[in-house]
């Protein structure tokens, strides 16, 4: 990586880092490129040449070419180095029969291979976008594209956790970064040094070094008092990187949530073609001093590839699948892993779509339609956020229709108007046509049990030609419901003595393809 830099919605640069490249063009050349293209995009929307054209659809990875002249400055430094490094290793002192026996000795010795290969025509530009801020790195060597992503979004995680204290991306804002310059370009200095090399991520720690902005820290500024706080600045010797020295807090606490995450491909029937389950160990943990945590989970065999943090003890997690721990201060992720298929072959999916499309009839000047989304769950949980997307294609004109609510024991109806449903016992949710994308989405806040929400209406379209696709994006979210049946079933502390108050708990969420025929 060569540099980080944080523009605006539409790429201009507001701050940056240190780059290798000495060259002050270099990261100018990167913005330039990106804003330019997300003119380009915004020209052709409001033209009206291109339909599906959004800055959203810009690829993440972006090849920019550069001239010659940009790198030429970083070659030369970089040969000067070799040449100096070469001089000052004085060759083996061996006899000519030793040294003749590999010939490879010698040409290593005057070619020496490079550790990184520049990649030629230019240089490729990762990026991101979260609330109204781009966050781009660009990288002029080869490199795992997955290294440059990893590092953006754990930028992105520091900054909310500093500035906005909540990961709603609709809060960071150029506002927020410009108000707290200082701070965001101090995390810049800690996270990256002027090599690309990746220093510090660990939000404890760098609460250390760079103090977070309060509005005790302003006023002591503006009123020009020494603050106490700044003799922690000092204390950077912890002995655990990711816990903050001397914790204190009134209450102790702990509580982990088990989230899984559902991929996969289901046909008209209800079958799964292809399931995926993923899950995320998440932890909030408020300890006084450096406890020790055991965790015990229900059915460990079941977790598989798993990344855990770096405070997980791998042995003993190898040993007897336990996890033993001393927990980050606040709110982290201890680890990210998969479900074994063979864990959730038995469970069946927690809703069920009914989806018909019948042909185009000239007299409804369109598509007859219905879908119905059925609750399969036990009666204990509810199905929340649940959005139908069902991408219709060209030709559209819009939607007429209406939404119902059916009881499972009796197909009581009730029935409503297009748009925000009012206030019922069942809500059947909120239908909107996007015509830019030709996409008709449904969302359903609540799908209690035993009900099944109708979508029924036409597709307007003037030509008999009107494909929609054969398949409908299905999301929603499930609270404390474990689709493979993972749970945490013990809490256990050791190396202090306090009570621990501690808890538990566990949440679907689903992306599933459902197809209609």
């Amino acid at each position: 990586m060569d540099g980080l830099i944080i523009a605006g919605r539409h790429g201009q640069p507001i701050m940056l880092s240190r780059f290798r490249q000495t060259n002050p063009l270099y990261s100018m050349l990167h913005t330039s490129f990106l804003s330019d293209l997300i003119a380009d995009v915004q020209m052709q929307a409001e033209a009206g040449t291109s339909k599906n054209a959004s800055v959203r659809d810009i690829p993440p990875v972006l090849s920019v070419p550069l001239p010659d002249s940009i790198f030429a400055e970083e070659e030369e430094e970089q040969q000067q180095d070799e040449d100096e490094e070469r001089e000052s290793v004085s060759p083996p002192d061996l006899p000519d029969e030793a040294l003749a026996w590999s010939e490879s000795v010698k040409k290593t010795a005057e070619d020496p291979t490079e550790t990184c290969v520049s990649i030629e025509g230019g240089s490729i530009l990762c990026h991101i976008m979260v609330g109204d801020v781009r966050f781009l790195c660009p990288v002029s060597h080869s490199i795992d594209p997955l290294i440059p992503f990893a590092f953006l979004h754990k930028v992105v995680a520091i900054l909310q956790e500093y500035l906005i204290g909540s990961t709603d991306p609709a809060l960071m804002t150029e506002d927020v970064i410009c108000e707290h310059f200082d701070i965001v370009y101090e995390l810049m200095e800690e996270m990256l040094d002027g090599a690309g090399h990746v220093l510090l991520t660990e939000v404890n720690a760098l609460k250390d070094i760079v103090l977070p902005p309060s509005w005790l820290d302003k006023l002591i500024h503006t009123v020009g008092l020494s603050s106490s706080a700044e003799h922690a600045r000092t204390s950077l010797a912890s002995p655990v990187p990711w816990r903050r020295p001397n914790s204190k807090y009134a209450k102790n606490e702990v509580y982990l949530d088990i989230a899984e995450t559902m991929d996969g491909i289901v046909n008209a029937s209800g079958a799964p073609l292809s399931l995926d389950v993923h899950g995320t160990l998440e932890c909030s943990a408020l300890l006084s001093g450096i406890p020790e945590l055991v965790v015990k989970l229900s059915h460990p065999t079941m977790v598989e590839y798993p990344a855990w943090h770096k405070c997980i003890q791998q042995r003993v997690w190898h040993e007897n699948r336990t996890l033993r721990f001393i927990p980050p201060d606040g709110n982290s992720r201890l680890g990210e892993f998969r479900i074994k298929s063979a864990a959730t072959a038995k469970s069946s999916l927690p809703l069920c779509i009914h989806a018909k499309v019948m042909p185009y009839e000239a007299a409804l000047g369109g598509l007859p339609f219905e879908i119905g989304v059925e609750h399969t769950l036990d009666h204990s949980y509810d199905l929340q956020d649940v959005c139908v997307e069902w991408l219709l294609g060209n030709g559209v004109q819009g939607i007429d229709a209406t939404t119902q609510v059916q009881t499972v024991a009796n197909k009581v109806s009730m029935s409503s108007d297009i748009g925000s449903i009012p206030s019922l016992s069942r809500s059947t949710g909120t239908m909107v046509f996007d015509r830019k994308r030709q996409l008709l989405r449904w969302t359903i806040p609540t799908l209690t049990p035993s009900t099944i929400s109708v979508l029924r209406g036409t597709i307007l379209s003037s030509s008999t030609h009107c494909r929609p696709m054969y398949a409908l994006q299905v999301q929603f979210m499930v609270q404390g419901y474990s689709f493979s049946g993972l749970r945490v079933t013990s809490v256990q502390l050791e190396k202090e003595a306090y009570t621990l108050s501690k808890g538990a708990r566990v949440r679907l969420m689903g992306d599933i393809e459902w197809r209609l025929i």
